[in-house]
């Protein structure tokens, strides 16, 4: 293939362009093909935080629904860590068969806490990836290792939803998303400044 000269290139008139690729964040790259290989679709909409239908599609609310330091890779783990602590067959109910509107399964919601911060933490994310509900004062709470301390009977559920990351629809799928999320988060890290969620990394 032959080069353009100058004179070539200064005869290229500009002409309107159509865009043929779309940018998106990495870490939504990264979690909606993750939630993909587990057998979710992940759909933005406008009227909910995080909904799951019970038939496979998980509804995130846009960015002017979402607060400020939310992020739909931390959702989509979130609604991961439920799936995790209600059983794999939990994925035909809708949002996991949890009551969303009453505290009757707030055991169950803090059992995910620990299955969240446990799973976050070995790559440095338990601040990156924490919750961001109401909940946020349990997951800040719980101890350095979230499964050492068992005052409210939630550690039992956790262990059972931790050996279940391992196998499938889980596993994998989970493994390289959290590993690329550490990997995309650190590699922001340097420059990150506060307020920027980046800058949260538990570095060791």
């Amino acid at each position: 293939m032959e080069l353009a000269t100058a004179v070539d290139l200064s005869r290229i008139v500009p002409t309107p362009r159509r865009s043929t690729c779309q940018y998106r964040d990495p870490l939504d790259e990264v979690w909606i093909r993750a939630a993909e290989r587990m057998g979710l679709r992940v759909v933005r909409a406008d009227g909910a935080y995080a909904d799951y239908d019970g038939r496979g599609t998980l509804a995130i609310g846009t960015a002017q629904i979402l607060d400020p330091d939310d992020c739909v890779a931390q959702i989509v783990f979130h609604e991961v860590c439920h799936w995790l602590v209600e059983g794999r067959d939990s994925a035909r109910q809708v949002n996991w068969g949890l009551a969303n509107d009453s505290l009757a399964d707030l055991r169950r919601e803090n059992a995910s806490l620990r299955v969240q911060a446990a799973l976050a933490i070995p790559h440095g994310l338990r601040r990156f990836l924490a919750n961001t509900t109401d909940h946020r004062a349990y997951y800040d709470a719980l101890p350095e290792d979230p499964l050492a301390q068992d005052d409210d009977d939630t550690v039992g559920l956790a262990r059972t939803a931790l050996a279940r990351a391992t196998e499938a629809p889980w596993g994998a799928p989970l493994v390289q998303a959290l590993a690329a999320t550490a990997t995309i988060v650190k590699a922001v890290w340097p420059t990150a400044i506060q307020p920027s969620l980046y800058a949260t990394l538990d570095v060791t």
